[in-house]
């Protein structure tokens, strides 16, 4: 007897032993599958963006318009020159009003600023046009059967570009000391050339006057006539004046059937 019971728990071990190696099987089996689902998955998946990758590559092809670089970057040095001429001009001219019509004296330090500023406006310009050529490159687009709207739009992408390598340089020269004391120096001067010349040329003006041969017998006569003028006389008519206040004037009353209007 004793022999049987241990047969037969002998049997119910390798059973339960079984039947465990089964479930584990079994589940090593499902997370296989799993895991292969997932990949096959995810390749689908890698195909299907390489393919869109593709595509997009192709149009992107199709609707890229190169820009001549060489002609770009002279473009941008031009714009720097001609941009650097406007700032010198600019800046000469607020020297000159500060001086002359705001009685300021001269600051390096605020014409500096002021050359920073007027940087960063002629930067914006350039940012502002470039953008520009952007909506019209979106208005106007490319038709590949008219050769002319392929023409206009390569022409609007060159622009484009040009304009904002320019806004980017004006940019990067806020940032340049060398530059920016260099503007000013030059500001400087030429605003001090301005006023040298006005000054000399007043002073012309006042030498021929003395030079003439008239000159004498019209000093007299006009040292003459200031002698005869009645200086309290003119005095007490501008007293009367202010004293009558602003002259009014009446309109005549407009005659109608004879009759005169109120």
């Amino acid at each position: 007897m004793s022999d049987d019971k241990a047969g037969k728990r002998e049997n119910a071990a390798r059973q339960a032993a079984d039947k465990a190696a089964n479930k584990k099987a079994a589940r090593q089996k499902a997370k296989r599958e799993k895991a292969a689902r997932a990949a096959s998955k995810s390749a689908s998946k890698n195909t299907a963006k390489s393919t869109s990758k593709k595509g997009a590559s192709k149009r992107a092809r199709r609707s890229y318009f190169p820009v001549d670089a060489p002609t770009v970057a002279r473009a941008v040095e031009e714009g720097v020159l001609m941009s650097r001429t406007a700032l010198t001009m600019a800046t000469m001219n607020h020297i000159i009003i500060g001086a002359v019509r705001d009685k300021v004296d001269y600051d390096s330090a605020e014409v500096r600023r002021f050359v920073e500023a007027e940087l960063h406006s002629l930067a914006l310009e350039q940012a502002g046009l470039a953008e520009h050529m952007k909506n019209l490159q979106l208005e106007f687009p490319p038709m590949p059967k008219k050769s002319r709207t392929v023409a206009d739009y390569q022409w609007l992408t060159q622009r484009r570009v040009t304009y904002s390598a320019l806004s980017s340089e004006l940019a990067q020269l806020q940032h340049d000391d060398a530059f920016l004391d260099e503007a000013v120096d030059a500001s400087q001067k030429w605003a001090w050339s301005e006023l040298s010349r006005a000054i000399e040329g007043q002073l012309d003006v006042t030498a021929d006057l003395r030079s003439s041969p008239d000159y004498a017998a019209e000093r007299e006569e006009r040292m003459r006539e200031l002698r005869e003028v009645d200086l309290a006389a003119l005095i007490a008519a501008a007293e009367l004046d202010a004293a009558a206040g602003p002259l009014t004037i009446t309109p005549e009353p407009k005659r109608k059937q004879g009759r005169m209007e109120p």
